[in-house]
């Protein structure tokens, strides 16, 4: 009975929350919410205080209690982008542990757009009007902002900046020192930054004619203020006009109208025009016809992705990151063809070698977004050109990849060429056990994928696999010479038969034309 329940807590800078999942209704059993307040000391750069945690503390024992008494055996406790700034984050863990037993999972920017993106993937094939056009998810952390895009309810892009209400508070009350027109200056501030990333083609931020709509995610405070001000009215939706006249009146209102009109915390009335300046630039810059706000969350994600891992589910958000590889691999100037080609026999030889590897589908992936990658350090440069590979995906935003699957990635691209991991134990040693395994068996398929177009002219249609008793046959379909891939193909398998401890031979077969 307790597998099929899954508990998920969260904590960041406004309180901690506990849901209670049947995975198999996809259900909510229960539901607590417990506000504590720690945007004080964070907005300040100030480690939170000892008090505080102690309240944490005490919510999270209460919480554990709850997932006993319905007799949940499988939970996790997730910690905020926001939350893991903190001056004092390390000590924070250390004492949810101590006395809890608890050890918090913290989230990226990118992991938290990932995550919250799932369940409006999931209301976009369900509702294809809400689908239609552009639609771009708007999250907006106290220092962070991340702009995803969906055309039609395909996922496009996504990217993050670090730009957010804390940041912009604190260069309008410098601004308002020093400026007359200082809304003026800092929303040319703003759109500067949102214009250096479309400058770098992460997202485009100007569709030509399309219908476009901003949703806007994690947004509580002004959702608030506007249901406060549409009288609730709007149905979660607004128009863009509605939106202007309350930015307009909220430009020069006093705090004390924020907390007595529009029922705002004090803690964040600093915050809430430097929100609704940033949304108004991303309003502008998009061409957006209406505003929408989204309760999609990131506990939705967590729950799907146990979903999927237990069975319970079949929904695969993978594209999201395949797609974010191949975002990456172009603005990098990736040869698409030779890409695409060593991609597609990675993915066969992995396939075929499953006897032998014994990975799954998560390990599809990540061979997946090291053979779209593996050449990215091209653009830096030819020479030594898989460390560049490396650095650029280990500093790349690959949104639905953990920081531990993107080392794994840039593992795998590293040592896709000359370099092996034997004779790299500086830096391999440094990885653990399981990961050094895993990233040798895959390294060691993509090598060979690579091997088979290396001269990039695409001699070899297709590929077939036969595993035998000492070695692992594989048939190359081509009517043209390989005598140049047989030389780098027998280079390059002594790693893949000490990864795996058979010996890769490459047989040509002729196609039939």
């Amino acid at each position: 009975m307790a597998q099929k329940y899954f508990g998920v807590m969260t904590v960041n800078i406004t309180g901690v929350e506990l849901v209670i999942v049947n995975l198999k209704t996809h259900k909510s059993l229960e539901k607590v919410n417990k506000d504590i307040n720690l945007s004080d000391d964070i907005y300040r750069n100030r480690p939170v205080q000892f008090k505080v945690v102690n309240k944490i503390v005490e919510a999270l024992t209460g919480f554990i209690q709850i997932l006993r008494d319905y007799e949940v055996e499988n939970y996790q406790l997730w910690g905020s982008q926001g939350l893991s700034q903190a001056i004092n984050a390390d000590f924070i863990a250390d004492q949810f542990y101590l006395h809890t037993g608890l050890e918090i999972n913290w989230l990226s920017i990118s992991d938290e757009a990932y995550y919250r993106n799932q369940n409006i993937s999931l209301e976009f094939a369900k509702k294809q009007t809400t689908a239609s056009g552009t639609v771009y998810l708007i999250g907006i952390t106290s220092g962070n902002t991340s702009i995803t895009r969906f055309d039609n309810g395909n996922f496009i892009t996504s990217t993050n900046f670090s730009l957010g209400p804390v940041k912009i508070a604190e260069d309008l009350d410098s601004l308002r020192r020093s400026a007359p027109n200082s809304i003026g200056v800092l929303s040319d501030y703003i759109d500067s930054k949102l214009k250096d990333f479309n400058r770098e083609g992460q997202i485009t931020l100007l569709p030509d004619n399309q219908e476009t709509q901003v949703m806007l995610l994690g947004t509580s405070s002004l959702k608030k203020i506007v249901a406060e001000y549409t009288k609730n009215s709007n149905d979660g939706l607004l128009a863009i006009d509605t939106f202007r006249d309350l930015l307009d009146m909220l430009v020069d209102a006093s705090d004390q109208y924020l907390m007595e009109q529009l029922m705002i915390n004090e803690s964040v009335t600093p915050l809430v025009l430097p929100e609704l300046l940033l949304i108004d630039r991303i309003v502008q810059l998009t061409n957006a016809k209406t505003l929408r706000f989204s309760d999609s969350s990131v506990i939705d994600g967590v729950v799907n992705n146990e979903e999927v891992a237990l069975g319970f589910s079949k929904h695969d958000f993978s594209n999201q990151t395949i797609k974010m590889a191949t975002n990456i691999a172009n603005h990098y100037n990736v040869e698409p063809v030779h890409r695409d080609i060593v991609t597609k026999f990675a993915l066969h030889l992995f396939n075929q070698l499953k006897p032998l590897h014994m990975l799954g589908k998560r390990e599809s992936v990540l061979l997946e977004v090291a053979s779209i990658l593996h050449d990215v350090g091209n653009y830096i440069s030819v020479h030594s050109h898989y460390i560049h590979s490396e650095y650029i995906i280990r500093h790349s935003d690959i949104i639905g990849l953990s920081q531990e699957e993107k080392e794994i990635v840039a593992a795998i691209a590293k040592y896709h060429s000359v370099t092996t991991p034997g004779a790299d134990l500086s830096h391999f040693n440094q990885i653990s056990a399981e990961n050094r395994r895993l990233i040798s068996k895959l390294a060691a398929i993509l090598r060979l994928a690579d091997a088979l177009d290396d001269d990039r002219k695409q001699k070899i249609k297709k590929i077939s696999v036969s595993i035998q008793k000492h070695h692992v046959i594989i048939s190359a379909y081509s009517n043209d010479s390989l005598a140049y891939e047989n030389w780098i193909f027998n280079s390059k398998s002594q790693f893949f038969q000490e990864t795996y401890g058979l010996k890769p031979i490459l047989k040509q077969k002729g196609v039939k034309l």
